[in-house]
């Protein structure tokens, strides 16, 4: 369910984003601008080559993975053909126009990153069944995945008003409270979530993630454990927790989870991050250059190659001048 789900490490599917001259179109986020119970396992024991990192080195860390770079978007003219999906949820709104029909072709758009075009079918959907939960809480997150969650949050709540025992509504009120910087509201609407749905992998990887970010590494780790103990395919979980891996010094674990959520590619352009914010700049554009040799044009794997090598250079300029 990655919509559900928070991830630190850079996602193809993703965590996280024309003009309006329609004139009954609905306005769009583009057009206002262009996200307990116990743990059920434990965590290894650390040996002796487990290091923790500095506070210095996991901020950067979480730095750069804030700021990598999305794939490009697939262009609109060839998306309804070459989804199937997409072209599937749009041959049954051919056939008949209804809130579910018109949310199916909204949740394949917003799947593919294009919000724009969701929440024009969404806005849709929401008319003709203004009481439906599901659209209230699918605008709540296209909101926080356009980078304004605090819109979001009135839709989200809409959603539990209509829905108090949905799960799947509790969590995504979580997200969009740690989008907007509530962390302890946002744990509690995970654990909340879990409450309802013993089986949320979705909201034990959400708190994995806040966990970490908070410091906390130790139970982020079981968590995030917990969420692949539900799910082993929840690949957002095996990114969260080969960061966390990553943050100890254990990079040897962290490949092996990188590995496990998705292509090598991303492996090696997750590890390409890990490296960077060791300072460990050979070793990051290696890692680059592989991402991009095995899947050209992922992110911008090849610009990350070239910075990283110029800090290389840098680096072994200013040793030989001392």
């Amino acid at each position: 369910m990655p919509h559900r789900v928070v991830s630190s490490v850079v996602l193809v599917a993703g965590l996280l984003v024309s003009a309006a001259c329609a004139h009954h179109r609905p306005a769009s986020p583009a057009d206002r601008f262009f996200l307990h119970k116990e743990a059920r396992t434990v965590a290894p024991a650390a040996d002796e080559s487990t290091r923790q990192a500095s506070a210095e080195e996991t901020v950067k860390l979480r730095e750069l993975m804030a700021s990598a770079r999305p794939a490009p978007r697939e262009s609109t003219p060839t998306l309804e053909t070459s989804d199937p999906a997409l072209a599937a949820a749009l041959k049954d709104l051919s056939i008949a126009s209804t809130p579910e029909t018109l949310y199916a072709v909204g949740a394949a758009y917003h799947r593919r990153g294009l919000l724009d075009q969701a929440f024009t079918y969404y806005s849709q959907s929401q008319h003709l069944a203004p009481h439906r939960p599901q659209t209230h809480e699918a605008l709540a997150r296209l909101w926080r995945d356009g980078g304004m969650a605090h819109l979001g949050l009135v839709e989200v709540h809409r959603a539990i008003y209509y829905s108090p025992s949905w799960a799947a509504a509790h969590n995504t009120l979580g997200t969009l409270l740690q989008a907007v910087g509530l962390r302890e509201d946002a744990r509690s609407e995970y654990e909340k979530a879990i409450q309802l749905d013993d089986h949320a992998a979705y909201a034990f990887n959400n708190l994995c993630y806040l966990s970490f970010v908070e410091g906390k590494t130790e139970l982020a780790m079981i968590q995030c454990q917990s969420a692949l103990y539900l799910d082993p395919r929840l690949s957002a979980a095996h990114n969260n927790l080969g960061l966390i891996y990553a943050a100890v010094g254990r990079l040897d674990l962290a490949r092996g989870e990188f590995e496990l959520a998705g292509p090598s590619a991303y492996a090696s352009y997750n590890m390409g991050i890990v490296y960077l914010s060791q300072n460990r700049y050979s070793d990051a554009a290696g890692e680059f250059d592989a991402a991009d040799d095995s899947h050209a044009g992922l992110f911008d794997a090849a610009r990350r190659a070239r910075d990283a090598r110029q800090h290389a250079e840098l680096d072994r300029q200013n040793r030989g001048g001392q």
